[in-house]
């Protein structure tokens, strides 16, 4: 099971040392009157949680105006919080999706009123569109942020050698750059990429492409540096039809002249291959299709039952180059699992066999091109992680060194030998049952079965 999700952290963010004092007015806050302004091209010395999944970052001046801007809170996001810095004399007034203001006395909303610093948290949020009204005198800094299962990040630029995260790069403008982000393709169903400035306005669109067709989380953009400092946004719907919005935190300030711009020179073949395949304007996230799926217990020959045979039925939506691999594991995992039960692929097969295979048969180790809409039946024979073959006879040995420590030998030994009747959890990489959006098994099983099956087919401990 592939946890993205472990590799961002949404609810944490550290900031530190204001650089400035200055007194700040949110409405319905408190405050008192009395600070300095803030030129809205200084910015504040504030360290951000690069993980941080900004629904907006807004950096402007008021003059008695009125500015209202627009939050995307997706279902499922677990808290919003928005952070007002900057010149005294603006407030914010927030808005539901109702259109109602919103009570600042709620019980699922905390306020925060330090020096320099003012912000709204809202626990359990209701998707929608939300709005926040500022008014008022002075420059002001302001931040949504979301935390939730869907999110954008991690930036990375390609070269000719090397790969950057975006915001250490330095940018020449006009040139063109290869980047690639990363986001919760399981909970995205279509997205969009575009350039913003420091006020949230547009700057020009962004051509992009799904990285993989197996691999719903990663994204290709081909970058036309402008010529102004600039962010990256993603916004489009999430699975539930909700629209969503995410703002990459980093400032982007391109250079005009000779330095370390210059050492960011793309690769030629694949920045002409990127204008081939990538477009602009909101694309459906590309996921193969489950159609039907059962599962049996995996017997050998002699009648042994050592595994779980998956089978399924899917369908691609553009014909490409996919790997639907499998991921299965208990149902329910407790403290201390070692993921000893988790199941691997032995052999697998699918009928009829994809195009281009040059009489070759096709297993989930070769990459294989599928037609689109043509439906395709999937055998996927797996036996427990630590089952391991020997040669090419299927002789299995069982490996039990990732768990010889002495605090995991226990554990490892009451999983393997558990007559606890067992359902698995199912889900394919790159399609409909992805990640946190997961199949349970039909039937359940015992591993002490499979244990003892192994051993019956003369299984021994692995000795490498």
């Amino acid at each position: 099971m592939v946890l993205l999700a472990g590799a961002v952290q949404l609810c944490r963010r550290s900031l530190i040392g204001l650089g400035l004092v200055f007194g700040l007015v949110a409405s319905g806050m408190g405050g008192e009157r009395g600070g300095a302004l803030l030129a809205p091209a200084i910015s504040l010395a504030i360290q951000d949680d690069s993980n941080a999944q900004h629904l907006a970052i807004v950096e402007d001046e008021l003059a008695g105006q009125r500015r209202e801007i627009q939050l995307a809170v997706e279902t499922g996001a677990l808290r919003l919080e928005l952070v007002l810095e900057g010149a005294e004399g603006v407030g914010m007034v927030l808005f539901n999706p109702t259109g109602g203001q919103v009570k600042l006395d709620e019980p699922n909303i905390v306020v925060s009123n330090a020096t320099g610093r003012r912000s709204i948290l809202l626990w359990d949020p209701r998707p929608g569109a939300w709005k926040v009204q500022l008014e008022g005198q002075g420059a002001f800094r302001f931040r949504a942020i979301s935390q939730g299962d869907l999110f954008v990040c991690c930036a990375q630029i390609f070269t000719l050698n090397q790969v950057f995260a975006l915001e250490r790069s330095r940018l020449v403008p006009g040139s063109y750059q290869q980047v690639q982000i990363f986001a919760s393709g399981y909970a995205i169903d279509s997205l969009d990429v575009q350039m913003i400035d420091q006020q949230g306005r547009q700057v020009a669109p962004v051509r992009f492409r799904q990285n993989d067709p197996s691999n719903i989380s990663g994204f290709i953009l081909l970058l036309e540096v402008p010529a102004r400092p600039f962010r990256l946004m993603v916004e489009g719907r999430d699975l539930s039809g909700k629209p969503f919005r995410r703002v990459l935190a980093p400032l982007f300030s391109p250079v005009s002249g000779p330095g370390e711009g210059d050492q960011l020179a793309p690769n030629p073949q694949a920045i002409e291959d990127l204008r081939r395949s990538t477009t602009s304007g909101p694309r459906q996230v590309i996921r193969t299709h489950i159609v039907s799926w059962s599962d049996e217990p995996l017997l050998t020959a002699n009648g042994n039952q050592i595994g779980m045979r998956i089978r399924f039925n899917a369908t691609f939506p553009v014909a490409a180059s996919y790997t639907p691999y499998p991921s299965l594991y208990p149902d329910r995992i407790g403290q201390g699992y070692t993921g000893a039960l988790n199941l691997r692929v032995l052999r697998s097969s699918v009928t009829p066999q994809p195009t281009g295979m040059n009489g070759s048969v096709w297993t989930l180790n070769v990459r294989a091109s599928f037609e689109a809409g043509r439906e395709y039946s999937f055998v996927i024979d797996l036996v427990p992680s630590y089952a391991l073959t020997t040669g090419n006879d299927e002789k299995f040995c069982l490996n039990y060194r990732p768990y010889s420590q002495p605090d995991l030998v226990n554990r490892f030994e009451k999983e393997i030998s558990s007559r606890r009747r067992q359902r698995f959890r199912f889900s394919v990489s790159g399609s409909d049952f992805e990640a946190r959006v997961t199949a349970l098994t039909e039937q359940s099983y015992v591993p002490e079965v499979w244990r003892l099956g192994l051993q019956r087919e003369g299984a021994t401990e692995c000795r490498f």
